[in-house]
């Protein structure tokens, strides 16, 4: 008996439902193992068991390790694009000085809401691959040049001091929420708490902009 519309329809979209938690799920173990041991360090296989899906389940939607971990990467750096276009209103609507205190606040936030953008450059950014130059190509250089605008503007900083700054401010808006672990043995703190983020902000924007904004 030939299968009628009626039911072909809820069966094909129990089918994409199904395919599109297996790729979310697939993702999200990427994220994390990525973030934690590099590209060289996992498996298709590793990220299959974190997924907790069938072998070759990588292979089939994503073809290749390579292509795999752009997805991660690009999920990762586009969800960061995506808040901070939600605030571009919100930035516009301030002075210069302002403007500036409120990329550092909005960096501290995403940071500890994701630690796994600065755990992923960790991994990357210590070697020269194919994967750091998509990076810098494709997110890190055209957010950089922006950003050395408004420094500039704002700090009238020279090419060698801007390099200083962004490191500073790079590193302490991110390497405490990325070592939440450790943070919370050695302190007893919880740095992702809404109170310490807060904190985190202002004294990074006290000591970048010496002052109190």
């Amino acid at each position: 008996m030939p299968t009628s519309p009626a039911t072909t329809k809820p069966r094909i979209r129990r089918t994409q439902e199904r395919a599109s938690a297996t790729r979310a799920n697939l993702i999200a173990a990427g994220r994390t193992l990525f973030s934690q041991r590099g590209f060289d360090g996992v498996s298709l296989r590793d990220i299959e068991k974190k997924a907790d899906v069938k072998r070759g389940l990588v292979a089939y939607h994503f073809e290749e390790k390579e292509n795999f971990w752009k997805f991660v990467a690009d999920q990762i750096f586009q969800e960061m694009a995506g808040e901070f276009e939600q605030r571009l209103a919100i930035l516009h609507e301030l002075p210069e000085d302002g403007r500036l205190s409120f990329l550092v606040r909005f960096h501290v936030g995403y940071h500890a809401r994701n630690p796994e953008l600065s755990r992923l450059m960790s991994q990357e950014a210590i070697q020269n691959t194919w994967r750091i130059d998509y990076l810098i190509e494709t997110y890190i250089r055209p957010s950089v040049a922006n950003l050395k605008v408004l420094t500039s503007a704002t700090l009238n900083l020279t090419d060698a001091q801007f390099m200083h700054w962004y490191y500073i401010m790079v590193s302490a808006s991110s390497t405490v929420f990325s070592f939440a672990p450790e943070c919370r043995q050695l302190f007893g703190v919880d740095p992702c708490e809404n109170e310490f983020v807060e904190g985190h902000a202002k004294m990074l924007i006290d000591m970048l902009f010496n002052s109190s904004k």
